[in-house]
């Protein structure tokens, strides 16, 4: 059996580091009133923003003597070392070396200590996995599997590998290992996640399922512009809505909500939602999922992007995304010709025939 090589991030993955920044900061400057969701990108913010103060402590010797590895993480860790080898990565600044590697030592005494790379160019490791919050980490990274751990200020970054915590990641990754060597016998009801880029009929094979009564279609909501695939709802409801995933992107929210879900798999529906392959991780912590990629040539979609009422970024988005969105197919259960609707709804509903 295969041993594979996992690279993990130290601050805020294993152990806060923002949030004692927060703290810090609201101590020290009276009606600051900041919170970990005022961290809205990677570096300081602009001038005056609350950010801007944050970030003056994220030198402060403070942060890294009050950081503590959780039981979860710890836990997280010594599971990981049972699939491969582990290395935690730590863009730590040298004159504070010592005191992280004591800290490892002594919050997490079984895991070899040769193992921490103290280094500000992640991007040099190479591994299988990397577990990173740092985007400009992730995208440049020589990891075969980069994966973005989720935090505030890295939610606008999109179509790459990302979770929301441990479970997901572990999920996500034996759905890695594994995809090609499972035989998919779905059940009915199960979620039909379709997956894939812009322009490769993921809503109109969706429709059809739903025309047809083979499966119920979800649709996400958001918070910005209504289209083929999100209801709008405002801000006030989308804080009263359960998610299984959400995200933000260009300043607007987007969730997947659990009660449209939970409704067509107790009615004894199949539930098909065109998402993201984060998306599709996210509901395999709860439900039966079977992710479906659907492929359609570059030619294809980029005649249906183009043909769409887009303005120019949003093209843009679509057309930079869609390398990234392509890598997917080999994460998921099943592929299919996307490009004629008919032909791929058979393929989807022959799938719980065999």
């Amino acid at each position: 059996m295969r041993t594979y090589s996992f690279e993990i991030d130290f601050d805020d993955v294993l152990a806060p580091f923002c949030g004692i920044a927060v703290q810090l900061a609201n101590e020290e400057n009276p009606g600051l009133d900041a919170t970990i969701n005022d961290i809205k990108s990677w570096g300081n913010g602009e001038d005056g923003s609350k950010q801007s103060i944050i970030a003056k402590y994220y030198d402060d010797e403070r942060i890294l003597r009050k950081q503590k590895i959780s039981d979860e993480a710890k836990t997280f860790i010594y599971k990981l070392m049972e699939i491969g080898d582990v290395y935690i990565n730590t863009a730590v600044s040298p004159k504070y070396a010592g005191l992280r590697y004591e800290q490892i030592a002594e919050q997490l005494p079984e895991f070899p200590l040769e193992n921490v790379i103290l280094t500000f160019s992640k991007q040099t490791v190479k591994v299988d996995f990397q577990l990173d919050d740092g985007g400009h980490n992730i995208l440049k990274s020589q990891a075969k599997y980069p994966i973005l751990m989720r935090r505030p200020w890295n939610s606008h970054l999109s179509g790459i590998l990302a979770v929301n915590d441990y479970s997901e990641f572990f999920i996500l990754v034996d759905q890695i290992i594994n995809a090609s060597s499972k035989k998919v016998k779905p059940t009915v009801p199960s979620v039909l996640a379709l997956i894939g880029p812009s322009g490769c009929n993921k809503n109109e094979i969706a429709d059809r399922l739903s025309a047809d009564g083979f499966a119920m279609r979800i649709h996400s909501v958001t918070t910005g512009v209504a289209s083929e695939n999100h209801d709008k709802v405002s801000e006030k409801e989308f804080s009263s809505l359960k998610f299984i995933s959400h995200t933000v992107y260009a300043g607007n929210r987007y969730g997947i909500p659990k009660d449209a879900i939970e409704k067509a798999l107790a009615s004894g529906l199949n539930a098909v939602i065109p998402t993201d392959i984060t998306g599709a991780i996210a509901m395999k912590k709860e439900y039966p999922v079977v992710l479906i990629f659907c492929k359609a040539s570059h030619e294809f979609m980029i005649d249906k992007i183009l043909s769409k009422n887009l303005d120019n970024e949003a093209i843009k988005y679509r057309w930079l995304s869609m390398e990234k969105e392509l890598q997917n197919k080999e994460l998921c259960d099943v592929v299919v010709n996307s490009e004629r609707v008919e032909d791929a709804t058979n393929v989807i509903k022959n799938l719980f025939l065999q």
